[in-house]
């Protein structure tokens, strides 16, 4: 019973052409989620991509919960690697949630780094005097 329940949820939105884009393995859509927006959403409104209309991939926010967003980047540049080095973490208050999980996923020349508390932050890096820009 639970197979045939699990079998329609995958295929009915197939068969009424609900993806404009293909799913991997895993049912995850192409881009990649904003790092976890704070949208005090602490509730889980989906599981996966493909529960998600069109393009819109599930995220998490801040607070552990999901929902629908559009993808921030149409292909993830995972192995881009931003010039300059992580900062020593700075004094002062912080956010101990993740803010990014890679270059990438910050703006402009922005570097994903640990603060103090571990979590990765968006932060302007040191610039390396050795450093080769092509």
């Amino acid at each position: 019973m639970l197979f045939k329940f699990i079998t329609i949820l995958v295929t009915v939105p197939l068969i009424f052409g609900q993806f404009q884009k293909p799913l991997d393995l895993y049912g995850r859509k192409v881009g990649s989620c904003p790092p976890y927006p704070n949208v005090g959403i602490c509730e889980m409104s989906c599981y996966m991509d493909f529960h998600c209309p069109g393009l819109q991939k599930c995220c998490r926010t801040a607070c552990g919960g999901t929902f629908c967003l559009n993808p921030v980047t149409e292909i993830r540049l995972d192995d881009l690697e931003k010039p300059g080095s992580c900062p020593n973490p700075p004094k002062g208050p912080w956010v101990c949630s993740n803010r990014c999980g890679q270059d990438s996923d910050c703006r402009g020349k922005k570097k994903c780094c640990r603060n103090r508390c571990g979590a990765m932050a968006c932060v302007t890096p040191e610039e390396n005097e050795n450093e080769i820009l092509f």
